[in-house]
């Protein structure tokens, strides 16, 4: 179903204006968005790219930003700039994708130089969607008042975005941010990752590993009110959010799930502040375990916080930045408009 909303009049919008898509794996998101971040316009609508491949979405995106353009009054030539933010990596030689783990596909898609094509945009800038999602919340979000901040979004797998002084950091090969892989068990009976390697933070910590703990630890008979909520035919995409459920009602079992998933975060977190020292560090994606809206999300950071402390160097963690997320959906649009913003503005001073 889709969905579109107009937030500001495009006559009180701070020009120039910018435009951001964010392809997920189920939603295609697009935002107008103005030179200060706030949200000019907002369409969403559902995709199904197994029926129409790269070349067809890459068309049903432009189809897509021409409406959202019309709805809010606004022509192609009115944006400065686009930015797209896509689960995957782009090889900054070949401007073309490496196999993105969801579309496996698009393998070799030339996705930016095919949307500049399709919708006529002056230039449309490729992102990692843990980058843009970092840049959102750095730029109007919980990160705002830092230099540096990583974002590690904790979803089926984990991403890491990461903005460096208002610079994304891509890596040599597109693949800065793998975070998930990191690893933090390096004995021989290391978890085994989706990547078919062992050991990594992914196999850990993401929701897909809380999943298969919890049935691990079920299938030892322990009491837990989560026997009577978890069967063998209960979706593994279902059973983190029950952990919750029941973590928040007092179950003793649910609760050591969620705070030793934080200590194994801390352990990777603590790498990262090693590697990248980072002024803010933020948690997002779909598994914060209820955020600071509960008592189990605030449990969920303390413990993560208490494992960083224990092990990192000290100059590190006194000033560090420990928190959630804030823009929630909106930030991979917000922060793909912000990363075209902050590119053509660089422009603008080298010319």
């Amino acid at each position: 179903m889709n969905e579109e909303r107009i937030y500001l009049p495009v006559s009180e919008a701070a020009a120039p204006l910018y435009l951001g898509i964010h392809f997920g794996s189920f939603n295609l998101k697009i935002g107008v968005i103005d030179s200060e971040g706030h949200t000019v316009s907002y369409f969403a609508t559902p995709h199904n790219t197994a029926e129409c491949g790269p070349d067809g979405a890459a068309r049903n995106i432009a189809a897509a930003v021409r409406e959202t353009l019309e709805k809010t009054g606004i022509g192609v030539k009115d944006i400065t700039a686009a930015g797209i933010s896509f689960p995957g990596s782009l090889d900054p030689r070949t401007e073309k994708l490496h196999r993105p783990p969801n579309f496996p596909d698009w393998l070799g898609y030339p996705l930016p130089a095919k949307l500049m094509e399709y919708t006529g945009l002056q230039s449309v800038l490729f992102c990692n969607n843990a980058n843009a999602a970092a840049y959102g919340e750095f730029w109007i979000g919980a990160a705002r008042d830092s230099q540096s901040v990583c974002l590690v979004l904790l979803d089926d797998g984990i991403g890491c975005g990461t903005i460096v002084e208002g610079r994304e950091i891509k890596g040599a090969n597109g693949f800065g941010g793998e975070f998930g892989h990191i690893i933090i068990d390096p004995s021989p009976g290391a978890r085994w990752c989706n990547c078919l390697q062992q050991g990594h933070l992914e196999a850990y910590a993401s929701a897909t590993a809380v999943a298969r703990r919890t049935r691990e630890m079920l299938e030892v008979g322990l009491s837990t009110s989560l026997q009577d909520r978890i069967d063998k035919d209960t979706p593994l995409a279902d059973i983190p959010k029950l952990v919750f459920d029941e973590a928040d009602r007092g179950d003793a079992l649910a609760m050591q799930i969620v705070l030793d998933t934080a200590r194994f975060l801390g352990l990777g977190i603590v790498s990262l502040l090693h590697t990248l020292d980072p002024e803010c560090v933020l948690l997002g994606g779909e598994m914060t375990f209820g955020i600071r809206h509960s008592g189990t999300g605030e449990m969920f950071l303390k413990r993560v916080r208490e494992e960083i402390d224990q092990r990192a160097l000290k100059d590190l963690t006194e000033n560090l930045k420990l928190g959630f997320a804030k823009l929630g959906a909106n930030a991979g649009f917000v922060g793909a408009a912000g990363l075209a913003r902050e590119e053509a503005l660089l422009l603008t001073v080298v010319e």
